[in-house]
């Protein structure tokens, strides 16, 4: 950004010219800490052959218009109305496989559709799509059955093209309030007002590239960019009849060029708004109610005439704005500087949005993601159409489940699920023998790891900063009001049921255990038996039945046990029941001695580590795992001396911890200690219910448990870890849960080297032929493995940079490149498509817009649903 470089270029001995040498040595920075030991000269070589091509004779220079087409005509390739993915190249052992697993990774730091418009800059035609189609013919033919999207966040579930889009049009009206916006110390526009400002510059800048492009292409300018700045842009402030003058209107658009480098004052945003406004005053239209009018809402969409969920406006300025620097204005160095430095704020803001590769666990994950709720602006009302739209690209859409967190409110509850319904009554038709989607809402209750209260933060864990005096008590009692809203708003609507249509948890797994999210959920489930029996004598056809449950659980973990144990208390707490699933899972999958050598130490809390010996010691107890003496003795000492640094010398016996685990798992045991609300006296000292009180209660406990220990992992645990995780795999088989994979969110926040490593594989064996090198571990057995049901979904499209089309696509290549034939690939991929079909939890009739229409229908009843005797 600061350097403003315009071009790449070297001498015949290959030392770069001063600007490429300060790039490269920014490049070399950031790459130290990412190159996974590979040498500088190694590093070296791949800069080299990346900016200047295999190639190489005399000195070279190569104007960033170039390089984009030739990074664009690496990997993509024009298919008539698609934009595919390029199957043959230049460079030798390179397959389609290996090019996609490539694709992941260049999409995750670069807008895919700047490199749509570059492979079709060169002869300026208008690209068809801003979408690349991974899938080969004989997968989009397979995505042509109907594909179920189980596990989406409906706050994330569009692409950056069109939130760019969005910023356009609200940038002019509005924008992004200064006081939400989410800058942390890792974003690259430094704070709030540089982000707001920077987008505002290139919002502004790209009106005038617009203008001085449709005054080149009608003849009516000849020049470059910087006459149009000297000659037109005075005649075009006085047409805009500026307040305080022409002359201050154009020092002002000079201002905004020129912040596209220099972040500005933050006191001169509200005049650029201004200017923004006055230079889109004849094409802005009111805030957009449907996706389409959001496309016809960009100023530069009467010119550019975009393709509402095809083409954006964006994607054919830098097509013609490509052409333009790669033909008539290849010497124009003024425009090529100022489209460049528009575009590293694309980039940026990609960026900012996107997660990084190398950033792994929820909590990085959580830093992306919350960024991007201040800047929805237009789409926040739009969200399930444009969830609708983004997930039906490539794929026949069979079922559309959309994950939210509950609101405060009954009648917000209400109207969100409206929201969706309305949503769904405003698709476009179906093609004739193709069904509708079927939609639901996933209501997903968010885990924290922190509150406020009174200008003071607190840990939930902490139960020094509960007014109450519990554990988890303020992070209860606000998910309670939120269950308490969403079951009020069924009873008075019944019909909700038919879209509201599961439970979950989300967010940082780790931050809140199961025995505080057990009696939300399950005293939901049971309220809505009372709606779904209410609902059958009110529709009768529909027959809706009770809510079930998705819960995130095995994503995120310090330690392998940790994923297993938390997956597994939520059987024993009575969440997971049969037909429910679980969102990733990944320690169902992961290969335990892999997973040991990647973390041979790892830094535990004591009392999270002492909730693992005692898992580990329950398994030996009931039967479930082999019980090796030696293993035994050691994980019982530990245990117990664990447990007397958190509890105190007197504690003798483990026994009385076991089962104070399985009492605190029962929501009769936390009533009768009074929580939430109010302490109850202690029960008698030595008993297992004492335990759970002190654990719930205890400050001197919740800190003796804060205690860091070195963990260590030995030949024992590995064996008790492959044991346990196929015992716990045929245990959710036999449950019929399926798992909801989710490739590329796993892929980052679980740091996977590829997709080819994914646990899903070992999860459900897609008959792989062990090969040799890190996948030469035995994996579960078969007869446990092909019981267990896995789907495949995207998670948090704009997060990741995908789509569902693009997972399906991504994970059939991390086959191949594992050497799976073809024809064995798209059998697996098949056999999770109707896994993801059968696990749905839509309806039938939420996809007749009959039914959608009685949902949003004013007359519809409202009657209250009486409490029955659950």
């Amino acid at each position: 950004m600061a350097l403003r470089t315009t071009h790449l270029a070297c001498s015949a001995a290959g030392i770069p010219d001063p600007p490429t040498a300060q790039l490269a040595a920014a490049l070399e920075t950031h790459l130290r800490l990412r190159s996974g030991g590979l040498s500088l000269a190694s590093l070296s070589a791949l800069r080299d052959r990346s900016w200047f091509g295999l190639q190489r004779q005399g000195p070279i220079r190569v104007p960033l218009a170039h390089y984009a087409v030739r990074l664009a005509e690496t990997y993509l390739a024009r298919g008539g109305a698609r934009i595919l993915l390029r199957t043959e190249g230049p460079e030798p052992g390179i397959d389609a496989a290996d090019r996609a697993a490539h694709w992941r990774w260049l999409s995750l730091r670069l807008p895919a559709d700047l490199l749509v418009a570059a492979l079709y800059a060169p002869d300026g035609s208008r690209p068809f799509s801003d979408r690349v189609s991974l899938a080969t013919a004989h997968l989009e033919r397979l995505l042509q059955q109907p594909v179920a999207e189980t596990h989406l966040h409906v706050g994330a579930a569009f692409g950056f093209p069109l939130m760019w889009t969005a910023w356009m049009g609200w940038l002019s009206r509005e924008g992004p309030g200064l006081e939400k916006l989410r800058v942390d110390a890792e974003s690259p526009f430094g704070d709030a007002a540089g982000l707001r400002g920077r987008l505002l510059s290139a919002a502004i800048a790209r009106v005038l590239f617009a203008a001085f492009l449709w005054k080149r292409e009608r003849r009516a300018f000849h020049e470059g960019f910087a006459l149009f700045e000297a000659r037109e842009l005075m005649p075009l402030c006085e047409r805009l009849r500026w307040h305080s003058g022409a002359v201050e209107c154009r020092r002002l658009c000079s201002q905004a060029l020129s912040g596209l480098s220099h972040p500005g004052d933050a006191g001169q945003f509200a005049r650029l708004q201004r200017l923004y406004a006055r230079l889109t005053e004849d094409i802005r239209l009111a805030p957009a109610k449907a996706l389409d009018a959001l496309h016809t809402a960009d100023p530069l969409a009467a010119w550019l005439q975009p393709s509402p969920g095809e083409t954006c406006a964006e994607t054919l300025l830098s097509t013609r704005a490509l052409h333009y620097l790669l033909h008539e204005g290849h010497a124009d160095e003024r425009f090529a500087e100022l489209f460049w430095q528009y575009q590293r704020i694309r980039c940026l803001a990609h960026a900012h949005l996107v997660q990084e590769p190398g950033t792994s666990g929820l909590d990085w994950f959580s830093r992306h993601y919350r960024r991007l709720s201040p800047l929805r602006g237009p789409l926040e009302d739009l969200r399930f159409e444009a969830a609708l739209q983004h997930q039906s690209a490539g794929v026949r859409l069979g079922a559309l489940e959309a994950r939210t967190a509950p609101m405060p409110t009954w009648t917000e509850v209400r109207d969100e699920t409206r929201r969706l319904a309305r949503a769904g009554v405003h698709l476009p038709p179906p093609l004739p023998g193709v069904q509708a989607p079927e939609l639901g809402l996933i209501f997903h209750f968010i885990k924290e790891r922190e509150h406020t209260l009174g200008g003071l933060r607190s840990l939930h864990a902490d139960p020094g900063g509960d007014p109450a005096g519990f554990r988890f008590g303020v992070w209860y009692r606000a998910r309670r009001r939120e269950a308490l809203a969403l079951e009020t708003a069924l009873r008075h609507h019944p019909e909700l049921l038919l879209l509201v249509r599961g439970l979950d948890v989300a967010s940082t797994e780790l931050s809140v255990p199961t025995w505080a999210v057990a009696p939300l959920l399950n005293s939901l489930r049971a309220a809505s038996i009372d709606v779904s029996e209410a609902l059958v004598r009110q529709r009768p056809a529909w027959r809706v039945p009770p809510l079930q449950v998705t819960c995130h659980a095995g994503e995120d973990f310090t330690r392998l046990v940790e994923g297993l144990r938390r997956i597994h208390e939520l059987y024993t707490a009575g969440v997971l029941r049969l037909g429910d699933r679980i969102g990733h899972g990944l320690a169902l999958g992961t290969a335990p001695r892999l997973w040991a050598a990647s973390a041979p130490t790892v830094i535990q809390a004591a009392e999270e580590r002492l909730e693992d010996l005692l898992w580990e010691l329950e398994r030996y107890g009931h039967g479930d795992v082999g019980v090796p003496a030696q293993r035994l003795e050691r994980v019982r000492t530990e245990a117990l001396r664990t447990a007397r640094h958190i509890y105190g010398p007197e504690l003798q016996e483990l026994d009385v911890l076991i089962a104070a685990r399985r009492l605190r798992a029962q929501a009769s045991t936390l009533r009768r200690l009074g929580f939430p609300d109010r302490l109850q006296p202690s029960p008698p000292a030595g008993s297992p219910e004492s335990i759970v009180w002190r654990q719930l209660t205890d400050v001197g406990v919740f800190h003796r448990g804060q205690m860091l220990l070195d963990v260590q992992v030995d030949e024992g645990e590995i064996q008790f870890l492959t044991e346990a995780q196929q015992w716990l795999v045929s245990v959710l088989a036999r449950l019929e849960i399926t798992v909801e994979a989710n490739p590329s969110s796993n892929l980052l926040i679980a740091d996977l080297l590829g997709i080819e490593e994914h646990p899903v594989l070992r999860m459900m064996d897609p008959a792989l032929p062990l090969t040799e090198g890190s996948w030469s571990e035995p994996q579960v057995p078969r007869e446990a493995a092909s019981r267990l049901m896995v789907s495949i979904n995207s998670d948090d499209p704009m997060t990741f940079a995908t789509c569902l089309a693009d997972e399906y696509a991504y994970l059939y290549f991390a086959l191949l490149r594992r050497n799976i034939p073809s024809a064995t690939a798209l059998s697996w991929i098949d056999s999770v498509r109707a896994h993801g079909m059968r696990s749905r939890f839509t309806q039938l009739a939420s996809a007749d817009p009959r039914a959608l229409a009685y949902i949003l229908s004013p007359n519809a009843p409202a009657r209250r649903v009486p409490q029955g005797g659950r």
